[in-house]
């Protein structure tokens, strides 16, 4: 039995400080000035005005997905630690960022759609031009391709339609099926933890989940 609560409190502190949802990440979205604009509620308006663009003017565009270290380049990624945005290109040139992420402390929404995060900024740049320490990797298809522009621009208008708020555990969901398995039955009884995390989080997103669950090939 102690070893059961000892591997129940180990899932649990990983849980909750991974993803966009850290105590680090959170303190610091309260204080840093780059940071605390994910709270803007101008933001969600930017991004669908910008979406809109693209659906009326896809000429010359294409948009691609990132995966990285989450918070800074000495973080290692991990099954649950790492963070996924979008990248959309104009004429083969970064035009705009694109992330679901959480907001600060008063901001009007609970997790916002941000356009050109500093982090997501700068990480496609050093990807693109330095020795990529944020150890970028690009997304790709199963036959190697880059998201098709038309359908996931739309599919995440319609998740801001939706109004999903943030949750640390939404990107959970989407993990591959033998790591759910092991989870799902790592603790007796089995309905603890995963199965809990997964429901409690239907109606919300993270940076993983958000990308996950919009784009398409």
């Amino acid at each position: 039995m102690k070893v059961k609560i000892i591997k129940l409190f180990i899932l649990c502190m990983v849980l909750f400080n991974v993803g966009c949802s850290s105590t680090s990440f959170k303190n610091r979205m309260d204080t840093d000035p780059q940071d605390i604009l994910r709270g803007e509620s101008t933001n969600t308006i930017k991004v669908r005005q910008y979406l809109e663009e693209v659906l009326e003017n896809p000429e010359g565009r294409e948009i691609k997905a990132y995966k990285r270290n989450i918070f800074s380049v000495d973080t290692d990624q991990n099954m649950f630690f790492y963070h996924t945005y979008y990248v959309f290109l104009k004429d083969g040139k970064l035009e705009h960022t694109l992330v679901f992420t959480g907001t600060p402390k008063g901001a009007n929404r609970n997790g916002n759609w941000m356009l050109d995060a500093n982090a997501d900024i700068q990480s496609y740049i050093l990807y693109l031009y330095d020795d990529n320490p944020w150890k970028m990797k690009e997304l790709l298809g199963p036959n190697g391709e880059s998201p098709d522009l038309i359908k996931t621009t739309q599919n995440i208008l319609k998740r801001l339609d939706e109004n999903y708020t943030f949750s640390f555990a939404a990107g959970m969901r989407d993990l591959p099926w033998y790591h759910q398995i092991w989870i799902t039955f790592a603790f007796f009884p089995p309905i603890i933890g995963y199965p809990i995390l997964t429901i409690s989080a239907w109606d919300s997103d993270n940076c993983i989940s958000s990308v996950a669950e919009t784009i398409e090939w």
